[in-house]
């Protein structure tokens, strides 16, 4: 038999599927990926206690200019961003305990954020002009502007937000990646880029970390 064939009763090994996009090595060319998910992470703590102040203290103002179903999106826009404290805090559990599940919900929450956004912009542009022209018959804006000039202006803001966005998406599917690969597989490996211990959220989590310092 030829050199080629392979022995009986072994397999060749298959070859490991490679991602269209290659992982990063770092957040924004000079911050390491776990200092730079655990950013991301509590900028959406941030976020979510914000929006849920706003809930629970009622900080809507209503806006002669915006029709009901802008003033319904904003609602749900809070509504949902105010998630955003747990999908954070499990995030930087995540990185507590290099647990990629955790990291995978944060992940899955700015998804949800980037599609929940791109439906917001798509009111607000369409009702974009007459919103403008309710704002300069109250005298609250120039009549320079032009439907044009607003919608151009929401188109900027999209893009920057979506890019933003889609970047803090990246970096943390690129963190999940390099976890499941091993890479952080050490939790004495990186100490001075672990969060503090302190972050705990939920009875389940709360219960983990006792287990876990009980167990060293």
């Amino acid at each position: 038999p030829g050199q080629s064939e392979t022995s009986a009763g072994q397999k060749a090994p298959s070859a490991m599927p490679l991602p269209l996009l290659p992982p990063a090595e770092q957040c924004c060319c000079v911050c390491p990926l776990l200092q730079g998910v655990q950013i991301i992470s509590c900028y959406t703590v941030i976020v979510g206690t914000l929006s849920m102040l706003t809930l629970l203290m009622g900080g809507f103002v209503e806006k002669p200019s915006q029709s009901e179903t802008l003033q319904g999106i904003v609602i749900v826009e809070t509504a949902f961003r105010s998630l955003a404290f747990f999908a954070g805090m499990k995030g930087l559990m995540g990185i507590l305990f290099r647990d990629p599940r955790r990291l995978r919900l944060l992940m899955l929450y700015h998804i949800a954020d980037m599609l929940l956004y791109f439906v917001a912009f798509a009111v607000r542009e369409g009702g974009a002009c007459r919103e403008l022209a309710n704002l300069q018959s109250l005298r609250r804006a120039s009549h320079d502007l032009t439907c044009g000039n607003v919608r151009a202006a929401l188109l900027l803001e999209l893009a920057v937000l979506e890019s933003l966005f889609a970047y803090f998406v990246y970096v943390i599917w690129s963190l999940v990646v390099r976890m499941e690969a091993g890479e952080f597989g050490s939790e004495d490996a990186e100490l001075d880029e672990r969060p503090a211990p302190w972050i705990v959220v939920g009875a389940g989590d709360a219960q983990t970390l006792l287990h876990e310092n009980r167990s060293r």
